[in-house]
C-alpha cells in the first residue's frame, strides 16, 4: 500500500511516518503528457528513487501537511553523519516527537499526563524526554520504517497506470490513483523527488523534500530521564491505590486458600508475600513491601520523593482476614 494513499494518510498523521509541503502549482508554458502503464509508472519512479536515494545519502529533511478530516504538520530530519533522526508531529495542540540514535536508543517526548505528573512529583519538572537504551537500533532500518523516505514513497505501491507530464523546465509530474487517492509526484529537472500530494476520502497530505547534510542535536541530560526511572515514578503516582488493591487481593486469596477453615497466620503471610512479589514483578518496581505482625502481616509502600506512606495490616481472625488501613 502506498505511503501516500488512504488509509496511509491517517497512518502518517498518527505514526509520524511522513514528510511534506505543497506540490508546485505554477503554470508551465509547454507541457508534454504521456500515458504510462502500471509497469512503466513503477519503472519510471524506481529510476527517480535511485537518484533521490543517492541525493539523500548525506542527509535529508521532509515536512508534511495534513488537512481535511484531520489537520496537522510534521517534520522528519535525517542526519547520517551524526547517526541521528528526528521526527515531530503536531495536531490539535498535541505534539509527539522522537530522536533515534543509531546504536544507542530513543529519546521520546513526554506528551502524556502521567509522565508529566511523574517528573513533577520527582522534582524534575524540566524533564521533557525519556531515553530508552537500544544498542541494536540501526538508523537506516528506523528511517525506512518510521518515515516516508524518498525511496520508499517512490517504490511502495506505485505500479498504477497514469500520466507523466514533462514541463518546459524539464521537471515532471507523475499522476496516478492508488487505493482511491489521487497521487501527484513532482520531480525536479535533476531527477529528484521534491514534492508529492495525495487526496482522497476527505484527507489531503502534502510532502516536500530537501536534500543535503543535516545537524540534529539530541536532548541534553537536564531535560532527559531514563526509561526505568520514569517507570518507577509513574508507578508511585498510583501507590495508594496499588497498596490497597494488593492488600485486598492478599486477604481474598488467603481466605480462598483456607477453604472455609481457620486462617493460619503463617498461611496469611505466605499468600500475601506471594501476591506482593507478583505485583512488584508486574510493575517492574520493588515498590510494595511486607512486614510480619503478631497476628498477620503489614503491607506498605513509601513514596521516595514525597515520603508519604500507605499501609494496611492484615490480621488472621478465625475463618476471616481483617484488613485495616493504618493512619
Amino acid at each position: 500500500m502506498s505511503r501516500l494513499s488512504r488509509p496511509a494518510l491517517l497512518t502518517a498523521a498518527v505514526s509520524l511516518s511522513a514528510g511534506l509541503v505543497a506540490v508546485p502549482g505554477a503554470a508551465y508554458a509547454a507541457d508534454t503528457a504521456t500515458q504510462l502503464s502500471a509497469a512503466q509508472m513503477a519503472a519510471a519512479l524506481k529510476a527517480v528513487a535511485t537518484t533521490s536515494t543517492a541525493a539523500a545519502a548525506p542527509g535529508w529533511r521532509a515536512t508534511m501537511g495534513l488537512s481535511g478530516q484531520l489537520a496537522g504538520s510534521s517534520l522528519f530530519v535525517v542526519d547520517p553523519a551524526g547517526g541521528v533522526a528526528f521526527e515531530r508531529f503536531i495536531s490539535g495542540g498535541h505534539m509527539t516527537a522522537e530522536y533515534a540514535v543509531g546504536g544507542k536508543g530513543l529519546y521520546e517526548y513526554l506528551g502524556d499526563p502521567a509522565s508529566r505528573s511523574a517528573v513533577k512529583m520527582m522534582r524534575r519538572p524540566a524533564v521533557k524526554f525519556v531515553f530508552t537504551a537500544n544498542k541494536a537500533l540501526k538508523l537506516d532500518a528506523y528511517v525506512k520504517e518510521a518515515a516516508a523516505a524518498p525511496g520508499t514513497v517512490l517504490t511502495e505501491d506505485t505500479d498504477h497506470a497514469g500520466t507523466k507530464t514533462v514541463h518546459d523546465d524539464a521537471s515532471a509530474d507523475y499522476r496516478f490513483t492508488a487505493d482511491g487517492s489521487a497521487v501527484t509526484i513532482h520531480v525536479n529537472p535533476a531527477g529528484l523527488l521534491t514534492s508529492a500530494k495525495a487526496t482522497g476520502d476527505g484527507l489531503a497530505i502534502t510532502l516536500d523534500y530537501n536534500y543535503g547534510p543535516q545537524h540534529v542535536t539530541v536532548p541534553a541530560a537536564p531535560v532527559t530521564i531514563g526509561a526505568a526511572a520514569l517507570e518507577q515514578g509513574v508507578a508511585y503516582l498510583d501507590m495508594p491505590a496499588i497498596v490497597k488493591q494488593v492488600a485486598r487481593q492478599g486477604a481474598a486469596d488467603t481466605r480462598k486458600a483456607a477453604h472455609g477453615r481457620k486462617v493460619k497466620v503463617a498461611s496469611l503471610r505466605t499468600v500475601v508475600r506471594r501476591d506482593v512479589t507478583a505485583l512488584n514483578k508486574s510493575l517492574r518496581v520493588a515498590m510494595v513491601k511486607t512486614k510480619n505482625t503478631a497476628t498477620g502481616v503489614r503491607v506498605y509502600a513509601t513514596n521516595p520523593w514525597t515520603r508519604k506512606t500507605t499501609s494496611y495490616t492484615l490480621k488472621a481472625s478465625g475463618t476471616k482476614v481483617v484488613t485495616t488501613k493504618n493512619s
